[in-house]
């Protein structure tokens, strides 16, 4: 099966009946399908497939199946939690100690530039 692939987005359908969520993309829809084994979580805690609806944040992982299915490893519904935000801003702290990404420096330099 391979390793799971990442996926985030706005949840545009839910279909209760046939267990799968769909994220409107800007080229095609997908369609994730959840499993026995896909786990689903909401602002940290356990949920279900009801707790899936329209128009929310959904996160996590998938595995493409040989038949095109996008089978759900992990669902994330909702916003971040505050966990998540503190262990996203480690990593990205993290990533510019070791790096000096582009992006980094616009941000600090306009302050420190003298303005004529």
């Amino acid at each position: 099966m391979g390793r799971p692939l990442p996926f985030r987005g706005i949840i545009s359908a839910v279909d209760q009946k046939a267990k799968t969520f769909t994220i409107a993309g800007k080229e095609k829809s997908r369609v994730f399908k959840v499993t026995d084994k896909s786990v689903l979580s909401k602002a940290g805690a356990a949920a279900t497939m009801k707790d899936a609806v329209a128009n929310e944040e959904v996160r996590g992982s998938y595995w493409k199946l040989t038949d095109g299915t996008l089978e759900a490893k992990t669902v994330k519904l909702g916003p971040k939690t505050e966990a998540e935000k503190a262990a996203d801003e480690k990593r990205k702290k993290k990533s510019t100690k070791s790096e000096t990404s582009p992006e980094a420096s616009p941000s600090a330099s306009p302050s420190s530039s003298p303005k004529p």
